[in-house]
């Protein structure tokens, strides 16, 4: 540890500990204030992708026939059915749980961050804060780019695709629940991406030469990534691309920048 006396490896598992308890009270308390507020957390954010007036499909038809002249989007409300017993109450629960460990995020990281606190020395202590706003911003804005991107082009995509006319599109509960939960988590765990080369890179673990070295590898992995999880139209893929080349490109220069400052054996 930094100029201190060592500590066993126990008393970093129970201070380790400590702070998960911490970060899962915080997810609790957060989940039950999303409980009370269902009303809002589900009419107007959760099923505001299934109403044509959605933002999103808004700004699409605006943009789709001013430079196409067609449109966007295709239909009306979604229609959305529960088909089992205690659907919407297990749904119900899932959701804020989800809703919790997205809005305590600034707060796992602050805990994070107080764990590895006293390990950090003067110089790196310096820029953890700058550190910590940064991977909030990154998160948060994945999980806005699944939310408002992402889930309704997913939604449009299942919604429009048929092999017939004859049957009808009715969405069950808990699949649209999984798809939007999966798609704003998802993404703002991956939005993280350059958060995590800059601690790879701090632990040598991977350096600024080798992403540079491997960069078209990279972005044919990322190809097949966003064509993994989007339906696999052109117009989606490219939509989710687009944000992985630059988090990639924010990658790299991130590694050239940790790999510039002191490292711990230099400041000893």
């Amino acid at each position: 540890m930094n100029q201190q006396k060592k500590i066993p490896f126990w008393k970093h598992i129970e201070e380790l500990r400590k702070h998960i308890i911490h970060c899962l009270f915080a997810i609790v308390i957060t989940m039950i204030f999303l409980m009370k507020n269902k009303e809002i957390i589900f009419d107007h954010i959760i099923f505001g992708p299934a109403k044509k007036n959605f933002i999103t499909y808004r700004i699409f038809q605006s943009l789709t026939h001013y430079f196409f002249g067609i449109d966007f989007v295709y239909f009306d409300n979604l229609k959305i059915q529960n088909r089992k017993i205690f659907g919407q109450f297990n749904v119900y629960v899932w959701t804020c749980f989800i809703g919790g460990i997205i809005l305590s995020f600034p707060y796992i990281i602050y805990e994070l961050w107080k764990f590895i606190k006293p390990a950090l020395y003067h110089e790196e202590k310096k820029y953890s804060i700058f550190i910590f706003i940064i991977a909030t911003f990154l998160f948060t804005s994945g999980v806005l780019f699944g939310y408002f991107l992402l889930f309704p082009f997913l939604i449009h995509f299942g919604y429009s695709f048929r092999i017939s006319h004859f049957p009808e599109n009715i969405f069950d509960l808990s699949d649209y629940i999984s798809l939007i939960t999966h798609s704003a988590l998802s993404m703002g765990i991956i939005f993280l991406f350059p958060f995590f080369i800059f601690f790879l890179t701090k632990m040598e673990l991977i350096t600024y030469s080798f992403l540079k070295k491997y960069r078209k590898h990279a972005f044919l992995i990322m190809l097949i990534i966003a064509s993994a999880i989007t339906p696999g139209d052109i117009l989606s893929t490219i939509v989710v691309f687009i944000p992985f080349l630059f988090l990639y490109q924010c990658g790299v220069y991130i590694s050239f920048y940790a790999a510039k400052t002191p490292s711990n054996d230099m400041k000893k």
